[in-house]
């Protein structure tokens, strides 16, 4: 269900794939990562009670990002921060891949629509490396 691409001890990115996941809430990401993630999966007539969240301050030096495929496929090859290739991973529709850390290169493999969520503000912090 939850694949880590590492490099020795260190995560790079996370694979999910919930096909297979069973009724529940399953915490995905590490408590100290700024993009925080869960999955949920409920029943029919389940309810989450009426919430809101505090408003804290927040800040993060390392950006993450999550690619949910809604329709189509990617592929995509994960990197340390050096430009180093640590795995690829293939993402279909109803899959996530999470970037904890270095860098990424997506192909996309079929026709695809993503989502794509990261830390904000999206700004135009792209370091491309050769």
């Amino acid at each position: 269900m939850i694949t880590e691409i590492k490099s020795g001890k260190k995560v790079f990115a996370l694979f999910l794939d919930v096909s297979d996941m069973k009724d529940g809430v399953l915490p995905v990401t590490h408590p100290n990562w700024p993009l925080q993630m869960l999955l949920m999966k409920r029943k029919t007539g389940h309810i989450v009670g009426k919430h809101m969240h505090k408003k804290i301050l927040k800040s993060s030096k390392q950006p993450q990002e999550a690619l949910i495929v809604i329709k189509g496929s990617i592929e995509a090859d994960i990197f340390d921060r050096k430009g180093k290739i640590i795995g690829k991973q293939k993402v279909g529709a109803g899959q996530c891949l999470l970037i904890v850390e270095g860098a990424h290169e997506i192909t996309v493999t079929k026709n695809a629509l993503i989502y794509a969520i990261k830390d904000g503000p999206y700004i135009d912090d792209k370091i491309i490396l050769k």
